[in-house]
C-alpha cells in the first residue's frame, strides 16, 4: 500500500453543511484520512463530515460542524464560557508519516473570544487498522479561566435505528449494559433521559468510572458497525452517553474533565479509539476487553487464581435482604419489626439454605443505630453491638453469613426518615462545610437520596473523598463494622453508584480547581486504605458498593449489587459488563430498588422469575428481598401490605439454578469466561409497565455461552412455568454432550450439528458441553 492510499487531499464542492467555512479563511479544501476500509473526511473547519467503513457511509449530512466544544470558567466566580471549534478562524492540517500509517494534525488558531488560545486535534491511522486513534490538546488558556469539560470528538450518526425503520442498534455501557432500539422512551423517564454531567451527580447519570463502569460504546448495524472507546489507563472522570439529536440523529457524547489544570495546557487522557467492525455490541465488548487485559494494571487477579476472595464467596451464597426495622420503604414508621431482634431472622436463614441447599447471607437493611441512609455514619448496631455479634456467631455456626447495607460517602445533617437524627451541632462545631464537595460557583448542596421527609432520605451534603477527613472517617466507620462484630459483608458505598466519587470545585481542598484524574486516584486511595484495614482487623471481610464497581475500583470491591433491572424500563440490558469483567468478579442479583413501582405485576407477574435467570445465566450470586413471614418480595420500596408474588415458582426456581452452579456449571459460572453467545430462538412474551412506556419484548428461554481452561459450555434456562421448545444455533457443526441434571449423567445424550432441539421442562436448565 503507498503512502497516497492513507491520506488525500482533495477539493469539494462547497454544499450546505460546508456554508460556514467561508469565516475561518479556509479554502473550502476537506481533508481525507483513508486506509482500504476506513475513511475519514473533515471539512475546512475540521468538522468530521464523513466516516466510511467496509462502504457504509455514517455520519448524518445535516451532521454539527463543530467537531469540540470546551466548557470553560472564569476563576474569579465560577461563571461558564463556552469555546467551540468554529470560534477558531485558522483551522489548518498538516500531515505526518509514522510508523505503519499517518498522523493527521488539525491545529485551532486566532479565536474570536480569546486571540491567544489555541487547540490541536490529532488523529492516527495505520494502514492495517480499522481503528483511528484521536486525542487533543488545548495550548494558552488564559490566566483568567480554567477548564471545567471539553466534548470531543463531536459527531452526528445517520438514524438508522430499529425504531427509525432501520436494523441499527446502539450499545450503551451504563447500567452495566444497555442496547437501545430507540431513544424517545429514555428521554420519558425522568432523572434517567440523557444529559451532562454537572454537579452535584444525580446518581444514575452518565458518570464513568461510576454507573457506567466501562469506556466504551458501540453503534451496530447490519451492513457494519462503529466501536468508540477511551482507551484511557488514568481512568479520569468522563461522562459518556447518546442520545437523539434535534434532527433525528445519533448523536454520541464524550464529556472530558480535565482536572481544572492550574497550567495552560491539558490533553484529554489516553486515546479516543474510533473504528468500524462486523459484529454486534457483544463483539464490541471483546474489543474492549482485549485492550483492557493487554494494558489495565488495576486489574485483579482472576477469580480462580485470586486469594484475596475468600471461599465463602466462591461457594455462592444466596442473598437474603430485608430490614430489620419498618416495612418495605423509606418513610413511615421505623419501628423494629419481626425480624428484630436480629436472631428472628436465623429462622428464616435456615428455612432457605435447607431448601436450597447452600449457604445463604442475611442482607440487613435498617439495622443502622444511627438512622437508615445516614452517611456517613452506622455504627453501632441498632440494638447494640453485641446483638448483631450473636446472630454473626449464630449465622456462621449454621454455616450461613451476615452483609449490612451502608450509604457511603455523603454526610447527613439531619435525617429525613427519623426527626431525632441530627448531626447540626457537629457540622457546625468541626467547620465540616471546610470537608464537602463545592460546585464552581461556590454552592454546596447534594441529590442522591437528598431531600425532605416523603422525597428524600436525609438533608445534608457530599463529602469530598480527595479530603483526609473524609479518609479517615470512612475508614474508621468500616474499622468498627468489621472489627469483632462477625460482619462478613458491607455493601458500604451504597449511593456511591459504581463506587463514583462526587464532583468537588472547592478552592481549599488542595486538589485541582476542577473534577481530573485527581478524583478516581482519590477514590482509589480510599480504596487502598479500606482494604488495608479489612486485612488487619478481619481479613475474608468484602467490601462492595451500589451498582457494579466500575474498572478501577473492581480489584477492592468484590461484590456488588447490580441495577440492570432499570434498564428495562427505557430498552433493553444485556451482560455487557460480566463479558468484559465476570473472570475477575462476581456481582450480585441486586434488591431490584424501584421495580415494583413499574412494573405491572397483574399483567406481568412472571418477571420475577425473568429477572433471576437473567442473573443466573450471566455468572451473578443470587439475591432476593423479603417480606414478613419470610416471603419473597417483588424489589425493595415495596410495601410489605402489597401481596408477594407466587412463592414456590421461585422457590423451585432458585433451588435448580442453585445445584447447577454450585455443581455442573460452576467452572463456567463462577470462575469462567462470557463468550459471544449462539442463537437460541424460542417464544417471546411481553412484558408491561404501570406508565405509558411501551411494552418490552423478551425472550422466554434465556442463554449464555462460556469458556473455562479450554473448556466451553452453553447454558440455557426455562424460567417459566409451561413447556417450551428452543433452538439452538451453533457457528458452524458443533459435537458434544447435552447435560439435563446438575450432577448425574445418567440422561445427558450426546449432540452433533449445527443445530439443536430442545424441550425445556417449567423452570429446568440444560448444559451443552462442547467437545
Amino acid at each position: 500500500m503507498k503512502y497516497s492510499d492513507i491520506f488525500v487531499h482533495v477539493g469539494g464542492a462547497v454544499d450546505k453543511r460546508m456554508r460556514a467555512c467561508r469565516v475561518s479563511g479556509w479554502d473550502f479544501m476537506n481533508t481525507v484520512l483513508k486506509n482500504h476500509r476506513l475513511r475519514l473526511e473533515f471539512s475546512g473547519c475540521g468538522a468530521l463530515v464523513s466516516l466510511n467503513y467496509a462502504g457504509e457511509e455514517f455520519i448524518a449530512t445535516n451532521s454539527p460542524r463543530e467537531i469540540f466544544t470546551l466548557a470553560l470558567r472564569r476563576r474569579d466566580d465560577g461563571k461558564s464560557v463556552e469555546v467551540s471549534s468554529l470560534d477558531f478562524t485558522k483551522v489548518q492540517p498538516v500531515l505526518e508519516e509514522v510508523a505503519e500509517g499517518a498522523l493527521l494534525r488539525i491545529s485551532f488558531r486566532g479565536c474570536r473570544r480569546f486571540e491567544q488560545l489555541e487547540a490541536e486535534v490529532g488523529i492516527r491511522l495505520r494502514r492495517d487498522s480499522d481503528f483511528s486513534s484521536w486525542n487533543m490538546t488545548v495550548h494558552c488558556l488564559p490566566e483568567q479561566l480554567y477548564c471545567d469539560y471539553l466534548l470531543f470528538p463531536q459527531f452526528e450518526l445517520r438514524n438508522t435505528m430499529v425504531g427509525n425503520g432501520g436494523d441499527g442498534e446502539f450499545f450503551w455501557p451504563g447500567m452495566e449494559g444497555t442496547v437501545f432500539r430507540e431513544f424517545k422512551t429514555r428521554q420519558r423517564c425522568g432523572g434517567f433521559a440523557s444529559s451532562l454531567l454537572s454537579y452535584p451527580l444525580t446518581g444514575i447519570g452518565p458518570y464513568y468510572p461510576g454507573p457506567v463502569p466501562m469506556q466504551f460504546q458501540a453503534y451496530t448495524t447490519g451492513h457494519g458497525s462503529l466501536y468508540f472507546g477511551c482507551h484511557d489507563l488514568s481512568h479520569a472522570p468522563k461522562g459518556i452517553d447518546v442520545t437523539e439529536g434535534a434532527t433525528g440523529n445519533i448523536h454520541p457524547w464524550w464529556q472530558f474533565f480535565p482536572g481544572g489544570a492550574e497550567t495552560e495546557h491539558f490533553s484529554t487522557p489516553g486515546e479516543f479509539v474510533l473504528g468500524g467492525f462486523q459484529g454486534d455490541w457483544q463483539d464490541a465488548c471483546i474489543i474492549y476487553r482485549n485492550w483492557m487485559e493487554c494494558h489495565d494494571r488495576t486489574l485483579p487477579l482472576k477469580t480462580i487464581d485470586n486469594s484475596d476472595i475468600p471461599g465463602w464467596l466462591k461457594d455462592s451464597p444466596v442473598l437474603l435482604i430485608y430490614p430489620v426495622k419498618g416495612r418495605g420503604f423509606d418513610t413511615g414508621s421505623l419501628e423494629g419489626n419481626e425480624y428484630f431482634p436480629y436472631n428472628n431472622g436465623l429462622e428464616v436463614c435456615r428455612f432457605y439454605h435447607q431448601e436450597w441447599r447452600t449457604p445463604v447471607m442475611a442482607l440487613l437493611m435498617h439495622w443502622e443505630g444511627t438512622a437508615p441512609w445516614a452517611p456517613p455514619y452506622v455504627w453501632p448496631p441498632y440494638g447494640g453491638e453485641e446483638l448483631l455479634r450473636d446472630f454473626g456467631r449464630r449465622l456462621h455456626e449454621q454455616g450461613d453469613l451476615l452483609g449490612v447495607y451502608c450509604s457511603g460517602t455523603a454526610w447527613t445533617s439531619t435525617s429525613s426518615i427519623d426527626p431525632s437524627y441530627s448531626r447540626d451541632k457537629e457540622f457546625a462545631e468541626k467547620h465540616l462545610e471546610h470537608e464537602m464537595c463545592v460546585g464552581p460557583e461556590g454552592e454546596m448542596y447534594a441529590k442522591v437520596c437528598n431531600g425532605p421527609p416523603g422525597q428524600g432520605q436525609r438533608i445534608g451534603y457530599d463529602c469530598c473523598v480527595a479530603r483526609p477527613w473524609t479518609v479517615d472517617t470512612v475508614v474508621e466507620e468500616i474499622r468498627e463494622c468489621v472489627t469483632g462484630s462477625e460482619i462478613d459483608y458491607l455493601q458500604y458505598f451504597d449511593q456511591n453508584q459504581g463506587c463514583s466519587a462526587p464532583l468537588c470545585y472547592a478552592r481549599d481542598h488542595n486538589h485541582p480547581i476542577s473534577p481530573g484524574p485527581w478524583l478516581t486516584e482519590a477514590m482509589i486511595s480510599l480504596l487502598d486504605r479500606v482494604r488495608g484495614v479489612i486485612d488487619t482487623a478481619a481479613p475474608g471481610v468484602v467490601i462492595g458498593c451500589e451498582n457494579a464497581a466500575a474498572q478501577p475500583y473492581i480489584r477492592n470491591l468484590q461484590l456488588n449489587d447490580l441495577r440492570y433491572h432499570l434498564s428495562w424500563l427505557y430498552s433493553v440490558p444485556v451482560p455487557a459488563y460480566s463479558m468484559v469483567f465476570h473472570e475477575y468478579i462476581n456481582n450480585f442479583t441486586g434488591n431490584g430498588v424501584g421495580m415494583a413501582g413499574w412494573l405491572d405485576r397483574r399483567r406481568s407477574p412472571w418477571f420475577i422469575l425473568h429477572r433471576l435467570a437473567y442473573s443466573f445465566i450471566n455468572g451473578e450470586i443470587l439475591s432476593v428481598v423479603l417480606k414478613d413471614r419470610k416471603q419473597i418480595h417483588w424489589s425493595w420500596v415495596c410495601s410489605w401490605d402489597d401481596d408477594a408474588p407466587e412463592q414456590l415458582p421461585i422457590r423451585l426456581l432458585i433451588a435448580n439454578m442453585c445445584a447447577w452452579r454450585r455443581h455442573r456449571a460452576g467452572d463456567f459460572l463462577v470462575f469462567g469466561r462470557m463468550e459471544k453467545n449462539v442463537v437460541v430462538n424460542s417464544r417471546k412474551r411481553m412484558l408491561y409497565f404501570t406508565n405509558e412506556h411501551a411494552p418490552q419484548e423478551l425472550d422466554i428461554v434465556l442463554s449464555s455461552r462460556w469458556s473455562f481452561r479450554g473448556r466451553e459450555a452453553v447454558i440455557v434456562i426455562n424460567p417459566s412455568d409451561t413447556v417450551e421448545t428452543a433452538s439452538v444455533v451453533f457457528d458452524g457443526c458443533r459435537s458434544g454432550v447435552c447435560y439435563t441434571h446438575p450432577e448425574h449423567d445418567a440422561e445427558s445424550r450426546p449432540f452433533d450439528g449445527g443445530e439443536i432441539i430442545l424441550n425445556l421442562e417449567p423452570y429446568q436448565i440444560v448444559m451443552l458441553e462442547m467437545s
